[in-house]
């Protein structure tokens, strides 16, 4: 009788220590997962709570739903937490208009170009 009661002890310890090393695998799993998931920088340039121009050197920075945003000023970014699907939403939508200009400019440029061969 002895003995079976040793024996589920030390079963009862293995598996004990066994789900205390499955915890803290899956807390060091969680936090190397964290640790890769950087948040992406959105690269706006206009405060999307208020429409004015970031300057550079002191843009304050909100993260929110792996992105980070770019505001002018401490105040927009209470603004910005407020109501972060909004701004959020803006400040993407300023970065897509941004980025069709640019390709529209480069489109634009490329097709000068090809007239311009076809002239000379």
């Amino acid at each position: 009788m002895v003995k079976r009661a040793v024996g589920i002890v030390a079963i009862t310890a293995l598996l004990v220590s066994a789900g205390m090393a499955g915890a803290a695998l899956a807390q060091e799993e969680e936090a190397t997962t964290q640790a890769t998931q950087v948040a992406e920088d959105v690269g706006n340039t206009v405060c999307p709570v208020c429409n004015a121009m970031i300057d550079e050197d002191n843009k304050v920075a909100v993260e929110y739903n792996g992105k980070i945003y770019s505001v002018c000023s401490g105040d927009c970014k209470e603004m910005f937490l407020s109501d972060p699907e909004t701004y959020s939403a803006l400040a993407d939508a300023e970065v897509a208009a941004l980025a069709a200009s640019e390709a529209a400019d480069e489109t634009a440029l490329t097709e000068m170009e090809a007239e311009k061969t076809d002239t000379e």
